[in-house]
């Protein structure tokens, strides 16, 4: 849809398009007949997509909160319903790492550590535990 807009002058970020007030000002402009129903398909399946994403949304909220330790982990500032679930059916069972440093680097949230002979230092965060595919597949195990 982007394309189709900045071909004819209009260049409005791409996150603003997916509010709906904004798809629907998309759909008020004056093009040819052809271009609107392609527009039209497009807002379609946009609209399609944030419906299917909400429905996930909340199904994840509900189920989430059904996972022991959802209540500790949104206790957490910046961890909501959501990331909870997604956390709390990642991990499965933590009883299954030995203790919260080998889960960290499961995650891969851990300090990257540089060591010389004389010297050791610790850096940004880095990912060196399990890829996202790995995680999920670990999940359903």
């Amino acid at each position: 849809m982007n394309n189709i807009l900045s071909a004819r002058g209009i260049n409005w970020a791409r996150k603003a398009l997916s509010s709906e007030k904004k798809l629907d000002e998309v759909l008020a402009l004056p093009f040819e007949e052809l271009v609107r129903f392609e527009l039209r398909m497009i807002v379609a399946q946009i609209g399609s997509l944030n419906q299917s994403i909400r429905e996930l949304d909340k199904r994840l909220a509900d189920e989430g909160s059904k996972l022991e330790g959802h209540k500790n982990l949104t206790s957490i500032k910046a961890i909501g319903m959501i990331t909870s679930a997604i956390l709390l059916s990642v991990i499965g069972d933590v009883n299954d790492f030995p203790d919260e440093h080998r889960l960290a680097i499961y995650f891969g949230i851990v300090p990257r550590v540089s060591n010389s002979n004389q010297t050791e230092g610790s850096g940004r965060i880095h990912k060196l535990g399990a890829s996202w595919d790995a995680l999920l597949w670990c999940s359903r195990r």
